[in-house]
């Protein structure tokens, strides 16, 4: 049994969210074998909820098992990416167009929040331009998840979170690539105002060329 902490939460729990965040600040690089010693230190717990917290990962493909080698971090590809971006063009867009049409007046004011929290902080790290704040990706998440709240569908939304968690590691290599030449303020700004004018399909083919924009960036890097 995987033993419970103040608040509801588990050591299996508090393990996935440690490795996971190694795994998207790239402590532990595509690739590099997981070590369950070394994960126990970063951990500070026992092996079992180590094990939970990997079967996890494996599940949600951050972290792959080889039965000889054991587990590491999954690596990225370009076939990945791809499915990954057309996943979410298709599923976000879909949730997207129905929380345009079902919105209410609190789903506007939740937008325009979660828009105006993540806009107050610079996306870069003042010391490495190049790497994303994570205050600001939280914001980040936040602010699509503001996006899509009011579609209707409980199925939808966790297939959307599943697929935004999956797609972090690319998002976060693309910003490394782009740097400040792309409006990613001027594009979150767009799809806000969209969303709240009811342009449904407007708001999608913006939310799509978004995404798209960020597979664009890093086509050049998988086929160099």
């Amino acid at each position: 049994m995987d033993q419970k902490k103040p608040g509801g939460r588990t050591l299996a729990g508090d393990a996935y969210e440690a490795i996971r965040q190694s795994i998207r600040t790239g402590a532990v690089k595509p690739g590099d074998r997981l070590r369950f010693a070394d994960l126990q230190a970063l951990c500070g717990m026992s092996v079992t909820p180590v094990r939970e917290a990997l079967a996890r990962l494996t599940a949600e493909g951050f972290t792959v098992l080889d039965d000889h080698r054991g587990y590491s971090v999954a690596s990225l590809s370009l076939a990945e990416l791809r499915d990954i971006t057309a996943a979410r063009q298709l599923c976000e867009g879909e949730a997207l167009r129905l929380s345009v049409t079902k919105g209410d007046g609190d789903w506007e004011a939740g937008l325009v929040a979660a828009h105006h929290l993540m806009a107050r902080i610079p996306q870069a790290r003042d010391d490495i331009p190049s790497v994303m704040r994570e205050d600001w990706e939280a914001r980040h998440a936040t602010f699509h998840a503001a996006l899509i709240a009011a579609c209707g569908s409980p199925i939808l939304l966790e297939i959307c979170e599943k697929l935004f968690s999956r797609a972090d590691r690319y998002r976060r290599l693309s910003v490394s690539l782009t740097g400040g030449a792309r409006d990613v303020t001027g594009e979150h700004r767009r799809l806000m105002e969209l969303a709240l004018a009811r342009d449904a399909e407007g708001a999608v083919a913006a939310l799509r060329e978004h995404y798209g924009r960020t597979a664009a960036a890093l086509e050049g890097f998988f086929k160099a």
